[in-house]
């Protein structure tokens, strides 16, 4: 196996529990096992389409294929190989020997082909991650327009690059892995599964689960809310970039325990349904969604704290009932044909960190009462018809580092006082253009 950084270089003679990444058990057995990448190549996608590293760093990756030796640990607890890369090789069937495991990550790791019954009697595991993708910054729908007034153009802010090809024809491997409090499958191909009407059904059996990763699966059809209904303990939900084509089910305002939503980019439609007990809503990239605030937050959303609503159709102006909504921290609804102006009641929310409004049709003037918005970081109208000038106001919001106000009628000059901002690393106004990379 090729070592490029020498992480492997204390692996020599008899004492195996000296060596790197590993740990061993007061009688010597070896328990855990941690040679993820230490240093990720840091990539991303730029305007041309292009994946670009943002790094000058040389690969870290141990690369070659997991020798057999490493299923004869069966007091083995803990095994983290992520972001290595062993060549595209297949899931070894040896994993099936490590019954002990509690813990197993070989996310990212370039493996191919399926996913069958490698992993069906660990039924210690509390904690799978299978991911083949990871996200990455997206540029590439980001273009300006160079005519009398120049504007920019721009879709999703993330995308998945593939880091393995794996794929499960089914999910019946997972029916005794009941102690899973986690399970990662990002990138795994899943369309096959899913033209099965009864496709998450074994992931129903897994009632401790916490978080579910099914993000750029290839899924089709709707989200299966009556085979996760089950699962009552369930926080975390991201079926991201799929091809779900359906409206978001009412019924998961029935788990309870559900913290985090992410269906962004998944082909989505209809309406927003009621989920009181959700603190992060992304539904961005979903052009057949239609959101109508006025409604939406006629209703107490006593937990919101970030919500996305970027790429989708809203339905008129932003209502004052926003203020309401006193948990909010990200407010992200750029390019979703928003009228109007920003209601006076949105300056009082106080625990407002981002308020991205670019592309939208909202006219007005920037409120002096702005810097009530103490926490405020990320302000970006682009794109829009705010006129007027720029209250001195904002100078007093210390922890803003993103001003982008570009493709308005401002008039007169930045205040002089915003050089006061130390923080501010990002400012654009007027006719230029800005793309960050913070947002």
């Amino acid at each position: 196996m090729a070592d490029p950084s020498n992480r492997l270089s204390s692996w020599k003679g008899q004492n195996c529990c000296s060596w790197y990444g590993i740990n061993c058990s007061d009688s010597f057995h070896v328990t855990a096992i941690d040679l993820r990448n230490p240093k990720l190549d840091n990539l991303i996608l730029d305007m041309n389409s292009q994946l670009v590293s943002t790094s000058d760093l040389p690969s870290t990756a141990l690369t070659g294929t997991i020798p057999p030796s490493l299923f004869s640990l069966t007091h083995l607890r803990y095994l983290d190989l992520s972001f290595n890369n062993f060549s595209f090789s297949k899931v070894p069937l040896g994993f099936s020997k490590l019954t002990g495991l509690t813990y197993l990550n070989l996310s990212n790791v370039m493996f191919n082909g399926s996913i069958t019954t490698q992993f069906s009697n660990l039924t210690l595991l509390m904690e799978l991650d299978l991911s083949c993708s990871s996200s990455i910054d997206d540029y590439s729908s980001i273009y300006t327009t160079l005519s009398s007034t120049p504007t920019i153009h721009e879709g999703s802010t993330y995308t998945y690059m593939k880091r393995g090809n794996l794929y499960a024809p089914n999910l019946s491997w997972l029916q005794r892995l009941n102690n899973l409090r986690k399970l990662k499958l990002s990138g795994v191909d899943l369309s096959k599964a899913s033209r099965s009407n009864l496709w998450a059904k074994s992931v129903s059996t897994l009632s401790k689960l916490k978080l579910l990763e099914l993000s750029n699966c290839r899924i089709s059809g709707e989200v299966p809310v009556e085979q996760l209904l089950n699962l009552t303990k369930l926080s975390e939900l991201y079926m991201d970039y799929n091809f779900l084509a359906s409206k978001i089910p009412s019924k998961l305002a029935n788990l309870t325990s559900l913290s985090v939503l992410d269906l962004t980019r998944s082909y989505l439609q209809g309406h927003i349904p009621y989920l009181p007990q959700v603190k992060t809503l992304h539904v961005g990239n979903n052009v057949d969604v239609m959101v109508d605030l006025h409604s939406m937050f006629s209703v107490p959303w006593p937990r919101l704290e970030s919500i996305d609503i970027s790429s989708t159709h809203v339905i008129g102006s932003i209502p004052s009932s926003i203020a309401n909504i006193t948990s909010l921290v990200d407010f992200i609804a750029y390019n979703s044909l928003i009228q109007g102006r920003i209601p006076a009641s949105m300056m009082n929310l106080s625990r407002l960190e981002m308020l991205r409004l670019d592309m939208n049709n909202i006219s007005g003037e920037i409120s002096p009462s702005i810097s009530n918005l103490k926490s405020l970081q990320v302000l970006s109208l682009l794109q829009n018809s705010f006129h007027g000038l720029i209250p001195d106001t904002i100078c007093s919001i210390s922890s803003l580092w993103c001003l982008l106000l570009a493709g308005n009628s401002f008039t007169g000059n930045i205040p002089n006082c915003i050089g006061q901002l130390n923080d501010l690393s990002h400012l654009e106004k007027l006719n230029s253009i800005s793309v960050s990379s913070g947002i």
